[in-house]
């Protein structure tokens, strides 16, 4: 099924989008509660070299896409 492809790949992340470029954005629960969220490369399952860190809460994520660009 395709709802457990991320479950199955992507152990410990709870994924709630992407950017539409084969990123996907996630909540990281690989340590217990959900400490960051982060941005992974949905083709690479290397979870240690796809992860990167985007934001502390999902109140600074919010944050992120209030910014307007100048």
């Amino acid at each position: 099924m395709r709802e457990n492809t991320f479950t199955e790949f992507f152990p410990g992340l709870v994924v709630i989008g992407s950017n539409g470029a084969g990123e996907g954005i996630a909540f990281d629960f690989r340590h217990g509660a959900a400490t960051k969220i982060v941005y992974f490369d949905m083709v690479n399952s290397d979870l240690d070299e796809s992860i990167q860190p985007l934001a502390t809460s999902f109140s600074e994520l919010l944050s992120y896409m209030d910014r307007k660009e100048t």
